[in-house]
């Protein structure tokens, strides 16, 4: 199960918890769980960094946020087609529950300076000639990340924070080479004039 994609994953989530409803074996609904399970420990921690880079939020609300998108996606999943990408259907229910969240606590939120980003940025630059991030950069690169469409957030997440080759953001999203490097150069322009920076010549 651990090597099957996401969406082969969901499909035999799919035919376990339709077998279980059929034949009311109550060791098929423990099986969906499992392989549900598979997809949350595979996703979680990446889509809580996501969460916690386009949104002003601590580490402790993103893992709640992410949290309650997994409830979320679950309710959701009779209403997935395997045929689509997981990640970039899964990443619209992810923003869409952070935006709900911060709605109905913004009183309660905690605003963060993402000081555990700017850290881990400016960590791994050190010793790096011609090469160095003060803080309102890394403010100004988040700034910008959260202002992103979901679809290229995703690519912004898979290439730069997880540092996927583009082979595998074309497995994960479904896009061919070159919608992936039209909407990275999308995203490096709509960054660079929310920075304010004006374009290479």
């Amino acid at each position: 199960m651990h090597n099957l994609k996401d969406e082969e994953l969901i499909r035999e989530l799919k035919r376990a918890e339709l077998a279980e409803h059929l034949i009311g074996e109550t060791g098929q609904t423990e099986s969906a769980q499992k392989i549900f399970a598979i997809l949350v420990d595979r996703h979680h921690r990446p889509f809580t960094r996501l969460v916690a880079l386009r949104y002003p939020v601590d580490g402790a609300s993103a893992d709640e946020i992410t949290q309650d998108f997994w409830l979320e996606c679950y309710s959701a999943l009779p209403r997935y087609n395997p045929e689509r990408p997981f990640l970039s259907w899964a990443t619209t229910i992810l923003f869409r529950t952070a935006e709900r969240f911060l709605k109905k606590r913004r009183k309660e939120v905690q605003l963060s300076p993402q000081n555990e980003f700017f850290d881990m940025q400016t960590s791994k630059s050190a010793g790096i000639e011609n090469e160095t991030l003060d803080r309102s950069q890394i403010e100004g690169m988040l700034l910008a990340l959260r202002q992103l469409p979901a679809d290229l957030a995703l690519i912004i997440q898979l290439r730069f924070f997880e540092q996927k080759k583009i082979e595998d953001i074309m497995a994960a999203t479904g896009l061919a080479r070159s919608t992936v490097f039209e909407k990275l150069n999308l995203a490096y322009k709509k960054m660079r004039a929310l920075m304010g920076e004006k374009p290479p010549p």
